[in-house]
């Protein structure tokens, strides 16, 4: 398992150190903040369930690659509002759901032709879903709400594929 770490690592880096930023690049990037996006979604669906076991919301935080920051912003135990805070409506945090909708919003205008006007229908779906979250407070991301964002997720990532790929 260490070895295909390493290995996946040293990809990722030559990917974003060496690779040219044309539409190879760009589709890579958009399929890796839809599929981080979808994960970080389901997991946050199965672990901030109310039934969840005790410890639940602190491995979201772990898996989330985001114990100590959590620990830095917030000095409390994990609680259901901070995880989600954290984890899913951080722009700033590169592992939140909102941080893959930017990348993918972004990602999304690249790969429009030049001086085309209106907002295609993958580049409107992204933004409803972002603002959905942006505008979201912690209490009012439920699991239900969450399984919605990853049938949003899907239909942009078909749209995407109906828009540049058919």
């Amino acid at each position: 398992m260490s070895l295909l770490l390493r290995r996946i690592a040293g990809f990722s880096g030559l990917v974003h150190e060496n690779m040219f930023r044309f539409l190879g690049w760009r589709f890579l990037t958009v399929g890796r903040a839809l599929e981080r996006a979808d994960q970080m979604a389901a997991f946050l669906a199965a672990f901030t369930d109310r039934a969840t076991p005790t410890g639940g919301l602190d491995l979201a935080v772990e898996v989330g690659d985001s114990a100590m920051t959590h620990r830095r912003r917030y000095s409390v135990e994990t609680s259901r509002e901070t995880v989600i805070d954290l984890l899913a409506l951080d722009a700033g945090n590169p592992r939140s759901l909102l941080f893959q909708l930017d990348v993918l919003m972004a990602e999304e205008a690249r790969l429009r032709p030049a001086g085309s006007s209106g907002l295609p229908e993958a580049g409107r779906r992204i933004l409803l879903l972002r603002t959905a979250l942006a505008v979201a407070a912690p209490e009012e991301i439920t699991p239900a709400r969450l399984r919605g964002f990853r049938a949003d997720l899907a239909a942009i990532s078909h749209a995407l594929t109906a828009q540049y790929l058919s």
